[in-house]
């Protein structure tokens, strides 16, 4: 039932670079590399089908002579045909694409669209290492954050449908040693609202993990250090919690008697063909990886540690099953239609995903491992992902049949900016979205830590 959809990829002419992106680049400037877009044409209506019009020829063969439609011949149509999307707007997808990481002082970025007739834009620009430089490319693995959540969010989901699990059930039953084990369930831990206390802004995080970039954690250390008191009772309000994903991450292991990166593998990244696709574990990482950047004045400060794990051993443990994925943009947005579309969870599995009642709060549109968001009236089911010197986003339209990704070298911007400057082109026709400048802030807060305010923790973050 999983499987990846063949890509028969068909070049498009190249673009090259704006020359202004190395003058955005830190001293000395590298050469700058050459932008890539690549168009996928559909799987079933690449090929014109003969036409139904009455011919008056009683010939059983065809005929090789010419005829006005559909022409064989490569010159340009002045009404692009529907199997034709893709091509149609390759051109503006990859001049926003190189337009963007300008504006936004983006190192190097992936970035996909797929259109409703089924065709796909693949586009790359910018440089996936800036000393030495290295051009990103199809094949560039990206830290894709938290949409590592959604991977786990389907295998729980999964394992109720099993019957292995049960969304209801306490957390005791699995960790019976953890904090008010008896009073959360899964489900709390699934949509954030558990109250757990979210690890990530815990007062010393950030010097255990980025002043021991070396250093290996496990899951339960990562429970043990940052230790904090809860937020508020379970069920009791929302807030994100990248802590209820590591207790998840337990709980499946517990479960299966695998580690969670073998249930994962085993579960969707094999039978789907995400050959590009990793969590990151100790046992090492691969050097083509992107590396990761924060922006400095004049220029980018490198982030990225020695190893082979992105952005460094330390970062990569330490989010594990809340976000400490690599994949490339073609696997992301390969992921994004099975599981939204319905191929991978049961209609009632995929109905409770997408149901956001227990977040009523505006700023609360999370459901089971997914975020939702709408984009010129059109709603969209996916997660945004951070971790220290890279932004991705992932989206799907169900209803429109588009779905996008983004996934970028450098931290502290709102990646749903690029997403959204690249999928109107596929919402809404021909209009070419207009350039946002819009300034950049200087340290914006991660929109997926940011506490609502009709709710206050018991204890400062």
């Amino acid at each position: 039932m999983l499987q990846k959809l063949p890509r028969n990829r068909v070049p498009l002419p190249t673009v090259l670079l704006a020359l202004v992106l190395a003058a955005c680049m830190s001293s000395p400037p590298p050469p700058s590399p050459t932008a890539v877009g690549v168009v996928t044409p559909p799987p079933a209506t690449a090929t014109p089908t003969p036409s139904p019009a009455p011919t008056p020829t009683p010939s059983p063969s065809p005929t090789p002579t010419p005829s006005p439609s559909p022409s064989p011949s490569p010159s340009p149509s002045p009404s692009p045909t529907p199997a034709d999307q893709a091509e149609a707007h390759a051109v503006q997808l990859q001049a926003t694409l190189e337009a963007q990481l300008v504006l936004r002082r983006i190192p190097g970025a992936a970035a996909l669209v797929d259109f409703p007739d089924g065709s796909r834009w693949s586009g790359v620009a910018g440089l996936a290492s800036i000393d030495p430089a290295q051009p990103v490319t199809q094949d560039t693995g990206f830290v894709v954050g938290s949409i590592t959540k959604t991977f786990v969010a389907a295998c729980v989901m999964q394992l109720v449908e099993e019957g292995v699990l049960e969304l209801e059930a306490p957390l005791a039953r699995w960790l019976p040693d953890y904090p008010r084990a008896r009073r959360i369930t899964l489900r709390q831990l699934l949509n954030h609202t558990s109250g757990v206390h979210n690890y990530f802004e815990h007062p010393l995080y950030e010097s255990l993990v980025f002043g021991r970039p070396a250093h290996e954690w496990t899951p339960e250390e990562v429970l043990e250090e940052f230790r904090s008191p809860p937020y508020f009772a379970p069920g009791n309000g929302f807030y994100y919690s990248n802590t209820g994903f590591i207790l998840l991450g337990l709980v499946i292991e517990e479960a299966t008697g695998a580690s969670l990166d073998e249930e994962l593998g085993r579960r969707f990244l094999g039978p789907m063909g995400l050959e590009d696709t990793h969590l990151q574990t100790a046992d090492g990482g691969q050097p083509g990886w992107a590396h990761g950047y924060l922006r400095a004045q004049g220029g980018h400060r490198h982030v990225t540690n020695e190893d082979d794990l992105r952005p460094s051993t330390s970062a990569a443990t330490v989010a594990w099953a809340a976000g400490a994925m690599v994949s490339t943009a073609d696997d992301i947005a390969d992921w994004a239609q099975a599981l939204y579309s319905g191929d991978v969870l049961a209609e009632e599995s995929l109905a409770q995903l997408t149901d956001y009642s227990y977040s009523p709060h505006p700023r609360g549109t999370y459901g089971l491992g997914t975020r939702t968001r709408v984009v010129q009236g059109a709603r969209a089911y996916g997660h945004t992902g951070s971790l220290r010197g890279y932004i991705a986003a992932m989206w799907r339209f169900p209803r429109e049949e588009v779905t996008v990704v983004i996934l970028t070298n450098v931290g502290r911007y709102d990646g749903n900016r690029l997403a959204d400057a690249l999928v109107t082109l596929a919402l809404d026709g021909d209009a070419v979205p207009p350039p946002d400048t819009s300034p950049l802030p200087i340290t914006p807060p991660p929109p997926d830590t940011s506490p609502l305010p009709t709710q206050s923790p018991t204890s400062a973050p």
